[in-house]
């Protein structure tokens, strides 16, 4: 029933901002990120994490540098409605 799941919303612009922020320059939020998603998300004051992003397995986590050059095209993604797929991976060409 996967498919009957109706996608979030998008995160607010503020969130992306401190996301993003981090995932560029917190080897320790990038740490955790790719441990627990969750976790990481919550630690930004987050309450409600979705699907979305987690990291598939196999999956890596796009570089800081990856991030950077992506910054805006990254940003406009997660302030709208997300497919199920992790748009901060390694492998979704970020």
């Amino acid at each position: 029933m996967a498919q009957d799941r109706i996608p979030p919303a998008g995160l607010h612009p503020q969130l992306v901002k401190k996301l993003l922020d981090n995932l560029e320059d917190n080897d320790d939020f990038r740490t955790l990120f790719q441990q627990s998603p969750e976790q990481a998300l919550r630690s930004l004051g987050y309450s409600d994490p979705w699907d979305c992003l987690q990291l598939k397995a196999g999956q890596t986590l796009a570089s800081p540098e990856q991030i950077r050059s992506q910054r805006q095209k990254l940003e406009d993604a997660l302030h709208t409605v997300q497919q199920f797929d992790c748009t901060l991976s390694a492998q979704a060409g970020v």
